[in-house]
């Protein structure tokens, strides 16, 4: 058993037993991670405040490599989110995030960019109005999406190649056609196309200002992201928070 120390968000956690917690992480070092915290729900334990949802933490655990679950040893705070524990759309919004995470990692992959993107969103989500957050979480979906390997295509039919003006989202092909390939209630208007297009060039820190979408376009584009996700990260079927968050967008 040797002893490990990295840098790790909270992605959540599960009371077991009558004092102790499970918690899944998602670590710089390592990549995704499952430990077990005994005794922290104890009133005297200070553990429990510190292995919550969002925190971003300095994690040192027990590492035994026959086992899934590793064990806690201690933790320190290095940032606490309180802004958005203080608004419902950032604590959605953020709660979709890290279960985007979860499901879409798996255990001893790392990826430092995806830790960085996933701490820089939830800085940005932190700190701006309430007006933005649904644009850093569109972004947050575009660069994901780039990281895991599935960077949607935008320009071109995937059937024709013919230069997209307006088109649909094909369930059966997972990408956009052209309205001649492909018919369904899944639509992007030109001026969507041409805002997707915007967020793949655009870094984090200009969204705030360069971006003014009407409810209808952000809504069509958050609904076309909701569809193309689910057919190619299909683990995230089994996540509530995200069939749940997308479903008033998913009926419009």
């Amino acid at each position: 058993m040797v002893i490990y120390t990295t840098d790790a968000i909270v992605l959540n956690n599960r009371k077991y037993s009558d004092s102790s917690l499970i918690c899944n992480l998602y670590s710089k070092d390592y990549g995704k991670l499952s430990i077990i915290a005994k005794g922290v729900r104890k009133v005297k334990n200070l553990n429990g405040a510190i292995l919550q949802p969002l925190n971003h933490i300095n994690l040192v655990y027990y590492f035994k490599s026959k086992r899934n679950i590793q064990t806690y040893k201690e933790a320190s705070i290095i940032k606490k989110y309180d802004d958005i524990s203080k608004n419902y759309n950032k604590i959605l919004i953020s709660s979709v995030i890290l279960d985007m995470i979860n499901y879409s990692s798996i255990e001893d992959n790392p990826c430092d960019i995806i830790f960085r993107l996933t701490n820089k969103t939830l800085d940005k989500i932190n700190s701006s109005e309430s007006t933005n957050i649904f644009y850093y979480f569109i972004f947050f979906n575009i660069q994901l999406l780039i990281y895991l390997g599935y960077k949607p295509l935008i320009k071109r039919c995937y059937k024709c190649s013919k230069t997209l003006d307006n088109a649909s989202f094909n369930d059966k092909s997972g990408q956009l056609e052209c309205t001649s390939c492909c018919s369904s209630n899944i639509k992007l208007n030109a001026n969507s196309i041409q805002l997707i297009n915007k967020f793949f060039n655009t870094h984090i820190d200009k969204i705030n200002t360069h971006f003014n979408l009407d409810n209808g376009t952000l809504n069509n584009i958050k609904k076309y992201f909701f569809h193309y996700i689910l057919h190619h990260i299909t683990n995230m079927k089994k996540s509530k928070a995200y069939i749940n968050f997308n479903k008033k967008y998913d009926s419009i």
